[in-house]
């Protein structure tokens, strides 16, 4: 729901997809009403790529029509079904640029969205954002009259967000999520799990939840000093089944990558290291 009087201009399907767990689908989203537009078609399997294709032919019969193909940003969970919807329908594919650069050889781009674009899909229009942190070339697209927001890996619904250097960037992430939590959005669309419906307070538990996790990284780089990303696993993540600790290793590396970048510790041959006392940090 997007408010009294508000019609939506969102609909979902969700895809099964080859993504993190607990997911096991990513959202493909159609944006507008007569002319619509098609926000990653996620999977790679073909029985997965029928079920959007007939989704599609069942909105052609009440007179509706996909115009174009978007991309939130380059992971295969987004992707994977591109190439074989275009082949089948011809539309085009846009994105980020630093996302078609990721993609080269793989997926042709058609055209590229930057910060302050806009789509226009039907009667709705939305706005492009860029959106780095979780992807160099992350896009959010959000309908300012209706409030609504396609988020794609900025939060989720269900499980959590990797960040995974080099792609993953803790700084750009924190100031993605701020300047997306001031938006004053109605609700928000996820790539995977259900809509969120309490934006500003959502992207405000995600800025502190990144807080509260650098701030565990700094103590044990203090105490325990040098380190590496496995070592604080062991300790932060100690209730994860170790099935998922290279996984939050590479959540680690980004928290410690974060400190080195705001020049509170620093890197050498056996680690991450503290510089408190090397006259680095007051």
């Amino acid at each position: 729901m997007v408010g009294s009087g508000m019609r939506s201009s969102v609909e979902v399907l969700a895809l099964k997809s080859p993504t993190l767990p607990p997911a096991t689908t990513t959202n493909c989203y159609f944006l507008g009403d007569k002319d619509f537009a098609i926000v990653d078609p996620a999977s790679p399997w073909e029985e997965q790529q029928q079920c959007l294709l007939d989704a599609l032919e069942e909105r052609a019969r009440l007179g509706r029509t996909a115009a174009s193909i978007l991309l939130t940003h380059h992971h295969n969970d987004h992707v994977g079904g591109v190439n074989a919807l275009r082949a089948e329908t011809g539309l085009p594919v846009f994105a980020h640029p630093r996302t078609a650069e990721l993609l080269a050889g793989q997926i042709a781009i058609d055209g590229v969205l930057n910060e302050g674009d806009s789509v226009q899909t039907g009667s709705a229009r939305w706005e492009c954002y860029h959106t780095p942190g979780h992807a160099s070339g992350h896009l959010c697209f959000f309908n300012r009259e209706t409030g609504e927001l396609i988020i794609g890996d900025m939060m989720a619904g269900e499980g959590t967000i990797v960040l995974d250097p080099p792609e993953g960037d803790l700084l750009a992430y924190l100031e993605s999520l701020a300047r997306l939590r001031d938006l004053g959005s109605r609700i928000c669309y996820p790539a995977h799990g259900p809509a969120l419906t309490s934006p500003t307070k959502d992207f405000q538990q995600y800025i502190d939840h990144r807080e509260m996790r650098t701030r565990q990284v700094r103590e044990l780089v203090a105490q325990k000093s040098p380190v590496k990303p496995e070592d604080l696993v062991e300790v932060i993540y100690a209730e994860l089944p170790r099935l998922f600790w290279p996984i939050a290793a590479r959540q680690m590396l980004c928290h410690l990558q974060y400190l080195v970048s705001i020049g509170e510790i620093k890197t050498s041959d056996a680690g991450f290291e503290s510089c408190v006392g090397d006259g680095n940090v007051e």
